[in-house]
């Protein structure tokens, strides 16, 4: 008969790994979603160099900022939303010292997207 001990050890291993992994992913959707709007505003600075009156100019670069900011947005609210499906269904299982781990898997998802949406708005 498998040890109580041995069982949950693996359990919480394969939680620590998942919310690590989920953890890696938003990270790496937040820094796709900062590169992608570093190539639009680089799109952005070359429109502002046509020959174009100002106003036509300043109404695309505030058309591109608002599409590149919700690009950026949905990119976050996605990691975010992959981060809490992952793990919500499993966390309910879990000793509480797991889901402390599992938690701060989401909040750092969280802290991601309010990171992005600083650095946009800026």
């Amino acid at each position: 008969m498998p040890d109580v001990t041995t069982n949950i050890n693996t359990l919480s291993k394969g939680v620590t790994d998942l919310a690590r992994d989920a953890a890696y992913v938003a990270v790496g959707l937040g820094v796709l979603a900062y590169q992608r709007a570093q190539v639009q505003r680089v799109e952005l600075q070359k429109r502002l160099h046509q020959d174009l009156p100002i106003d036509q100019r300043l109404g695309d670069v505030r058309q591109g900022v608002a599409k590149g900011f919700k690009s950026i947005d949905d990119l976050a609210e996605q990691a975010v939303q992959f981060v809490e499906s992952t793990l919500q269904p499993i966390e309910e299982r879990l000793p509480a010292s797991v889901t402390q781990i599992t938690t701060k898997a989401r909040e750092q998802a969280r802290e991601v997207r309010i990171t992005i949406r600083q650095r946009v708005s800026a």
